[in-house]
């Protein structure tokens, strides 16, 4: 339900970068104001995002989840009918709100369903589902607007996960203990790695210790290093098919495949990341370097594929680069939600909404540093080149990131 769910978070991200040619057309859009409609959606995602987390360690993330999935899935849908610039940025801004807290919400539902020792893995299937998601948007988006148009796409989009959430709030339960098919032998098992500290964890907290996390610099150094993840990545959502069709000259069919390749090669990437970590983990008994290798290695390799993609020739070698770009800052991305929940505890889904505001801060910025890079130098190169040093640095911050520390200590 996770991977499904991840899925459809980003195919109602994407969609509209697959749509934007066609929106700025008929609405009548320059590209400054379509950065803005972008980078609109994190502006609300971020602001929302600690205090929907919180909600989720409050409440639990079973009515969460839900509230959170079927109000996005009403404003995709609503995006198809919208009738100006004003219109639009609106209703991607209450988008943004409503899937605030998605990822910090499933991340503590999958702390609180398996071990330590399995959580690198299992963020990576997750992340996985999120990175197919946008992978399979670009082209099935571009087949359902040859259908239908972009309008009706995006009432499409938001069908799907409505019918998600019907599922999932019959099926799942926040306590594995309370689900009428799990046995004693899988609970033993959830809660076999530090079973004391997992029990304490499964009860909601009765207050949060919000003055210990704002001056926890475990948190801090997580915070700033997840805000390299959306610099490159929101390209790849927002710019890339238009990246493709104006600068390397593709027709709109085609860039709908190649912009998906990226988010595909982070696809596997996400679950070998994860399962590596664990793997570290477990062989060395250091929870601090099996997390930090992986995070640190996959974002200096980022740094190398965005370099790398700045003065590539031809749309195959573009591509090729920034596939080998998103593949690596993926290694890193699931073993960053793993270090989080860890350094989190019970106060998980507020911890790692806290880290994940720093990448909405980040996804704001993106789009309208591409744009303006764009009408500045001509080209999006200029993009490729910061991006690369902004990897670069998030790279070396995790050397201050501890994942053995916990808030509770």
């Amino acid at each position: 339900m996770g991977f499904l769910v991840a899925g459809i978070t980003y195919l109602d991200r994407v969609c509209i970068s697959v749509a934007a040619p066609a929106m700025m057309t008929d609405l009548g859009l320059t590209n400054l104001q379509m950065s803005y409609v972008f980078s609109v959606f994190a502006a609300a995602y971020g602001l929302f995002e600690i205090p929907t987390g919180w909600l989720g360690d409050r409440w639990g993330q079973r009515k969460m989840l839900t509230r959170i999935v079927v109000c996005w899935s009403v404003f995709t849908a609503l995006t198809g009918y919208v009738r100006n610039f004003a219109s639009l940025i609106f209703t991607r801004f209450v988008f943004g709100a409503a899937e605030a807290g998605a990822f910090p919400t499933l991340a503590r539902a999958l702390a609180r369903w398996f071990p330590v020792t399995d959580r690198g893995k299992v963020n990576g299937i997750m992340w996985m589902g999120a990175r197919l998601g946008g992978s399979a948007a670009p082209p099935l988006a571009t087949l359902v607007m040859l259908a239908v148009g972009w309008r009706y796409t995006f009432v499409v989009f938001g069908l799907v996960g409505l019918v998600w959430c019907v599922v999932f709030w019959f099926w799942y339960r926040d306590d594995p203990a309370k689900h009428s098919s799990v046995n004693e032998a899988e609970l033993a098992y959830i809660r076999g790695y530090a079973a004391a500290a997992e029990a304490r964890h499964s009860d909601p907290p009765k207050t949060t210790p919000w003055k210990r996390m704002l001056l926890n610099g475990n948190l801090w150094a997580l915070f700033w290093m997840y805000f390299a993840t959306s610099y490159g990545f929101w390209f790849f959502l927002t710019w890339l098919p238009t990246y493709l069709v104006k600068e390397q000259g593709l027709s709109a069919r085609a860039s709908g495949y190649y912009a998906a390749l990226p988010l595909f090669v982070g696809a596997v990437a996400c679950l070998s990341g994860g399962a590596l970590s664990d793997w570290i983990v477990r062989r060395t008994g250091s929870l601090s370097w099996g997390r930090r290798a992986v995070g640190m290695g996959g974002f200096l390799f980022t740094a190398v594929g965005f370099g790398a993609a700045s003065v590539a020739e031809g749309p195959v070698a573009a591509v090729i680069c920034l596939a080998f770009a998103a593949g690596a800052m993926d290694l890193a991305v699931p073993v960053a939600w793993a270090a989080c929940l860890e350094v989190g505890g019970k106060f998980g889904g507020t911890a790692t909404g806290f880290m994940n505001t720093a990448s909405s801060i980040s996804a704001f910025i993106s789009p309208i540093a591409a744009a303006w890079l764009f009408e500045r130098y001509g080209s999006f190169s200029a993009m490729f080149a910061s991006a690369a040093a902004v990897y670069l640095l998030a790279g070396l911050l995790w050397f201050k990131i501890d994942a053995g520390q916990t808030l509770q200590e």
